[in-house]
């Protein structure tokens, strides 16, 4: 039942299933085991493949923890006992049973050991004050201390203290420590079992027991939880859970804006709005559509606003230089006409004329007066007159062309100023430009100069007009895009998060899937979990219960939250049913201890000892016995501490061959608490070994096998007593001392084993032997008495009885 075991039942849970994909499978596990490989899962592991490999490795078993068993208890002052009281323990496996009356001091040493331990007594657990009032013993109140001796394999003898400062102080002002051999003392915490006292707590008083069963169910839940590692699973579905949530989160958000964005655009007067709404409403939306709705695409207007934000006029630096150049070209082609007027023109042509005539005929007279001749004097006279004449029409002409030319310019600068719109919503400077424009338009015709001052006139109120007009549109069409932008921003977000949504869409799925198959799966994960608790409880309870007629069943852990709960199922006479209704009281106690047991002793637990504290007050007779079964059965594994003040465990004991040590406490007067040993298993043998040779009535053949049996039995239970003490003392582990003694198969050896801790030592056993007669005699009995025979059986047993004494208090 270890916790890293839980992987493997999700594991091979996860393999089965067919349906869950790859990614999910190892998301579980990476949520189970390693949440920071939880990314890499997600994102799929082709290119971790250790990672992968690491996730779907089986957990292999876990080592048993270093085990700790209590060496002694030491009380004074504190509670029933006052002056100070001592009882050692043998640390390792066995029973060891304190007996006493009520009143004796045998719960004060429980409670001594409780909160040494945890640091609370669970008796004054949700009591008033009062119930702690009284801590310290009314007769010999100082000094109050507590010392608690434990053996740890593989750290030696280590002590536990409890310190009270003299006078009245309330119980809680103790100092609490731990001291291992030869370290200075340190805080109890050291020990790491903080934790392991929660979840595998080896102190069970009566109280206590009832509380399992009859306490709060939630509390009762928790406890197995833990036990079982199933924390473990509830990390990885919260872990999951959270993964998804935040994997969602875009989802949400997008919801969100997307819920915002709707009535807005439904209402909104720009076109977008409306190719921008068709994506919103789609579950799977075209962002490519979107995108140049934010930014890419003109606003919805008018198109007079636009023509009108376009329209201008030429602006000076063109305007004046083509006025000018045509001023000039009109003002030089008049002069030019003033000085080439009609008859200058007609007199070349009739001079071009009359050369002509003189170059056919020759000379004459006049053709037309008759009086002049035409002769070669006249002829170049007449050529140059006709030069002269020709040049002034030459410059007139020029003249004329360059100012045509101008005021071709000039009009086509004017041609290409933009008619406004005839009409446009909203444009109040529109009719201002158009009178503006008309006007403009209007060119004097034939009259260069008129044209000038015309437009110099027109220009300046038709710039100023346009000016208007074109500011007013481009203002038109800014308030229009000013509409947009805050729509436009809103819808940029809504991209952003359907962007940042569909990103995480592959993880979101595989999460998704994780987590509702750990979920689904959680319940029979527990059940599997349980499996073996429950069935070491029915084993427990089959022990325990001897004549009652119910039976034990599946164990199962319910609910979640406020309704969480622990529901043992069980049988009467057959029909099935829960076992709380229907269990007596006697049978609910041993049912409890069916449940402890198999929590304390799990192989988790640091703690090698069980402690009970009157178990058995209400149990029924006929279940004392079962009860003693399972305790010697723990013993074979636990150190296992029984105090009680009811008489009939210790008569088990005595009435059967169960290896039990029974310890008596009794209280004088004063509070003063004693203990001693009523007997120990070596005891019990010889006791048995005497009976036999004082009675008449057994066989010969008997006595001879039996008592040198007994005898040999009872020494090396002695040995085993003395070895096993002392080995746990000096930190050894349980294994290397189990080895040693099953090795030293021979009485002899194991008794080296004792006497020096080395099987070999025969030295150690001679000398031993050296130290009386009866360790000498009890030594040929063990080994020889069976084959040669005993003369002296009575003597053979008191022989034993010394020598065992000797040997467990440590006489050389």
């Amino acid at each position: 039942m270890t916790t890293d075991m839980l992987k493997n039942y999700v594991l091979a849970l996860a393999d089965a299933d067919e349906a869950l994909s790859e990614p999910a499978r190892l998301t579980v596990l990476a949520a189970l085991e390693d949440p920071d490989a939880l990314p890499e899962a997600l994102g799929g592991l082709a290119k971790s493949p250790k990672v992968a490999e690491a996730l779907t490795a089986a957990d292999e078993s876990a080592a048993e923890p270093v085990g700790a068993y209590l060496a002694s208890i030491d009380v004074s002052g504190f509670r029933g006992i006052g002056p100070g009281v001592s009882v050692p323990l043998q640390p390792g496996p066995g029973l060891t049973v304190i007996a006493g009356r009520n009143g004796s001091g045998k719960s004060t040493l429980a409670e001594a050991l409780e909160l040494a331990l945890t640091g609370v007594n669970s008796r004054w657990k949700d009591k008033p004050v009062v119930w702690t009032q009284n801590w310290r013993n009314l007769h010999v109140g100082d000094p109050a201390r507590i010392r608690i001796g434990i053996t740890e394999e593989g750290s030696g003898t280590t002590t536990i203290g409890v310190d009270w400062p003299a006078g009245d102080v309330p119980v809680g002002q103790m100092k609490q420590w731990v001291q291992r051999k030869g370290q200075k003392q340190e805080p109890l915490s050291v020990l790491g079992w903080d934790e392991a006292l929660t979840m595998y707590r080896p102190l069970l008083s009566y109280d206590e027991l009832s509380s399992i069963l009859e306490g709060k169910p939630s509390e009762f839940y928790d406890q197995l939880y833990r036990l079982l590692g199933l924390e473990q699973l509830t990390t990885a579905i919260s872990v999951l859970d959270a993964e998804v949530k935040n994997l969602k989160q875009p989802l949400v958000e997008l919801k969100k804006i997307a819920d915002a964005l709707k009535p807005l655009l439904s209402t909104h007067e720009d076109s977008r709005a409306a190719m921008a709404l068709a994506q919103v409403k789609k579950p799977k939306p075209d962002l490519d559509v979107v995108r140049p709705l934010i930014t890419g695409v003109a606003p919805d207007v008018p198109a007079s606003w636009l023509i009108a934000r376009q329209m201008a006029v030429p602006g000076a630096d063109e305007a004046d230089p083509k006025l000018a150049a045509l001023r000039s070209a009109a003002q030089a082609a008049e002069e030019e006409a003033q000085r080439a007027d009609a008859v200058a023109a007609d007199r070349a042509r009739l001079l071009e004329s009359s050369l002509r005539f003189h170059e056919r005929h020759g000379d004459r007279s006049c053709p037309v007066c008759g009086r002049g001749t035409l002769d070669a004097n006249w002829s170049i006279a007449a050529r140059a007159a006709l030069e002269r004449a020709e040049g002034a029409a030459r410059d007139l002409t020029a003249a004329r062309a360059e100012s045509q030319q101008a005021r071709s310019a000039v009009v086509a600068m004017v041609r290409s100023v933009a008619r406004p719109p005839l009409a446009g919503p909203e444009l109040t400077k529109l009719e201002m430009a158009r009178a503006a424009y008309q006007d403009f338009a209007e060119l004097p015709v034939d009259d260069d100069l008129a044209l000038v001052e015309h437009i110099e006139s027109a220009l300046p109120q038709l710039r100023a007009a346009y000016a208007e007009l074109a500011h007013e549109a481009a203002d038109l069409i800014d308030a229009r895009e000013d509409a947009w932008g805050p729509t436009a921003v809103k819808l940029a977000e809504w991209l952003g998060k359907c962007e940042a949504a569909a990103a995480v869409a592959p993880q979101r799925a595989v999460a998704t899937e994780a987590l509702k198959w750990l979920q689904d799966n959680a319940g029979q994960l527990r059940n599997e979990r349980l499996a073996p608790l429950t069935e070491k409880s029915r084993q427990i309870w089959a022990a325990l219960r001897q004549e009652s007629n119910v039976d034990l069943g599946a164990i199962r852990l319910e609910g979640q939250k406020t309704t969480r709960r622990v529901v043992l199922q069980a049988a009467v006479d057959g029909s099935e049913t829960e076992a709380f209704g229907v269990m007596s009281q006697g049978e609910l106690q041993a049912l409890a201890l069916a449940i402890f047991i198999p929590r304390a002793t799990s192989p988790e637990s640091p703690f090698r000892f069980l402690v009970f504290d009157d178990p058995i007050q209400a149990m029924d007779p006929s279940k004392i016995d079962g009860f003693l079964d399972v305790l010697t059965e723990l013993a074979q594994n636990r150190q296992v501490l029984v105090l009680t003040h009811d008489n009939r465990l210790p008569a088990a004991i005595r009435s059967s061959r169960a290896p039990a040590r029974i310890v008596e406490v009794t209280r004088a007067v004063n509070s003063a608490v004693s203990v001693v040993d009523s007997t120990r298993p070596a005891t019990r043998l010889l006791d048995d070994a005497y009976a036999i040779a004082a009675d008449d009535a057994v066989p010969e053949d008997v006595k001879r096998s039996a008592i040198p049996a007994l005898c040999r039995e009872a020494l090396e239970s002695a040995a085993w007593e003395v070895y096993s003490s002392n080995a746990f003392e000096q930190g050894r582990s349980r294994e290397e001392i189990e080895i040693a003694w099953d090795d030293a198969t021979k009485t002899a050896r194991r008794l080296a084993l004792a006497l020096a801790g080395n099987a070999d030592d025969q030295l150690a056993v001679d000398k031993w032997k050296s130290g009386g007669r009866a360790r000498r005699e009890t030594l040929v009995v063990v080994n020889k008495g069976v084959h040669q025979g005993v003369s002296d059986y009575k003597g053979a047993v008191n022989d034993a009885r010394l020598a065992v004494g000797d040997l467990v208090g440590g006489a050389a």
